[in-house]
């Protein structure tokens, strides 16, 4: 039998999906178009999260556990967001589409049975999306970038011909970017130039960016790049792939939705 309860609890759970899906969308376009992302839809979500929570805590069946659950998410998430945002692993965008999403979901309405285990009421559901955000991110980006550049290895492409790095550097250049012509790599907007010239050695140097750097510092560092592109006839250089962290997260956010953190999904198969 339906109760009223039931029915609200329902709806305001399909609600804050829903919202939370709709600004996760529209940040991931703004994050592929435009590489900067308003902060309007991370109001949106973290104000629809409030709201939606209260009636999912009030309408819960222990309303008191449920609220210990929301807060300590809240908790989680904006540590996160900050520690994240501050250490330069994340970008500002991302930082704060964490700290909003942790606004939402306090409980699941569970797809399958094993999602009800214990653990997933000790371990705070945006801690679950950012794993998961982390796991899709290395299996879309450094492992294809990774392969790719080793087919071409193995085919006897010199991929390092013309530039200066020590073996640590090309390893990390491997998994993060590519060799690609200075034509192509004029005016994209979804890559950053990983080489820099040395004026004192007259050799092009790997550039690592160990942090997210803000746009304005990249751009700076891109016309640089051009303007001795242009000096010394460069013809290829290394460029690193900007990965769309808000894409990321939007699948980490579903794949938790209805399947919970990867890590105890292959636990519970694997092992359980």
């Amino acid at each position: 039998m339906v109760t009223p309860s039931l029915v609200v609890f329902q709806t305001m759970f399909y609600i804050q999906v829903s919202v939370v899906i709709l600004c996760l969308v529209f940040g991931s376009v703004m994050d592929l178009l435009k590489r900067e992302v308003s902060d309007i839809p991370w109001i949106v979500m973290a104000i629809t999260g409030v709201l939606t929570s209260i009636f999912l805590i009030i309408w819960s069946e222990d309303p008191k556990k449920v609220g210990i659950m929301f807060g300590f998410n809240v908790g989680i998430g904006i540590v996160l967001g900050l520690l994240l945002y501050y250490t330069g692993v994340m970008g500002g965008a991302d930082a704060k589409a964490i700290m909003a999403l942790s606004f939402n979901t306090p409980i699941y309405i569970f797809s399958f049975e094993f999602l009800t285990q214990g653990v997933y009421t000790i371990i705070p559901p945006v801690f679950n999306t950012f794993f998961n955000w982390l796991l899709v991110m290395v299996i879309f980006y450094p492992l294809p970038l990774l392969f790719y550049n080793l087919f071409l290895k193995a085919r006897g492409k010199k991929l390092f011909e013309n530039t200066n790095a020590n073996f640590a550097s090309k390893i990390l250049m491997m998994i993060s970017g590519y060799l690609i012509s200075t034509e192509k790599a004029v005016n994209r907007h979804d890559i950053v130039y990983s080489e820099e010239y040395d004026k004192e050695s007259k050799k092009w140097n790997i550039k690592h960016f160990m942090q997210v750097v803000e746009v304005e510092e990249e751009e700076k560092f891109k016309k640089e790049v051009e303007e001795d592109i242009q000096k010394t006839g460069r013809k290829k250089i290394w460029v690193k792939v900007l990965p769309p962290g808000i894409v990321f997260l939007l699948f980490g956010y579903i794949i938790n939705i209805f399947l919970g953190n990867i890590l105890f999904l292959i636990y519970h198969f694997a092992l359980g």
